[in-house]
């Protein structure tokens, strides 16, 4: 239970975020690049624009916009992607004192929770990551990290009820189990709730912008 309460509330919201990105995002010092198969927009750190591999001179409002959004997403992007890791951290760790006041050095549910916790940093990371300044951002694997978590959680609650029938502990480690996932769920609740509706409010502002860009940017393109 605990295992699979963890992943899901984690990364999904209790109502799910209306806006679904359907773009990646390249960022690096040079450029911010938003793209998908119909779509292929770079802004330049120098302010320029190319759309669909052409260079397009934008008007002092549609500058300033552009500029705005490279700037947010500069910005919006490595930060949510630390507060991500930064909440999964705090979340393991309390879920280790837990099961350490529950169940003492319980070395198979502290292994388990080691292996969901750096699982969970890699799937992240398949739909988000920084290294060396530059950050990607995938579109597809950011819209599964709710069924893809859970699938892990899922796995990894049956290594450890398959573990514990074995050790012939079951019933003790379900039971301390289940209160732990109770006890935990209900304090964490709100901040993992807040915490949902924090990534939905920083992709719908991306979504948002990038949209209101585009609207233009082909009003400007095929006049």
């Amino acid at each position: 239970l605990m295992v699979i309460i963890f992943p899901s509330t984690l990364f999904a919201a209790q109502k799910e975020c209306p806006v679904k990105p359907s773009y990646n995002i390249a960022i690096n010092k040079e450029s911010v690049h938003i793209f998908n198969k119909k779509n292929d927009l770079m802004i330049k750190s120098n302010g320029e624009v190319i759309f669909n591999k052409k260079t397009v001179l934008v008007k002092p409002p549609l500058e300033k916009q552009t500029q705005k959004f490279q700037t947010n997403l500069r910005q919006q992007l490595p930060k949510l992607e630390q507060e991500a890791l930064s909440l999964l951290s705090e979340v393991k760790i309390i879920f280790e004192s837990a099961i350490k006041n529950k169940l003492g050095n319980d070395n198979e549910l502290h292994r388990e929770l080691n292996k969901l916790y750096k699982r969970l940093v890699k799937l992240l990371h398949k739909s988000i990551i920084t290294e060396s300044g530059n950050t990607q951002f995938y579109y597809q694997n950011f819209n599964n990290l709710k069924k893809d978590g859970e699938d892990i959680g899922t796995h990894i609650f049956y290594n450890v009820v398959g573990g514990s029938i074995i050790n012939f502990d079951f019933l003790k480690n379900y039971g301390a189990i289940k209160q732990i996932s109770k006890n935990e769920w209900k304090s964490q609740k709100s901040k993992l709730k807040a915490f949902d509706a924090h990534i939905c409010s920083v992709i719908t502002d991306i979504d948002g912008q990038y949209k209101q860009i585009l609207t233009q940017l082909n009003q400007s393109t095929y006049k």
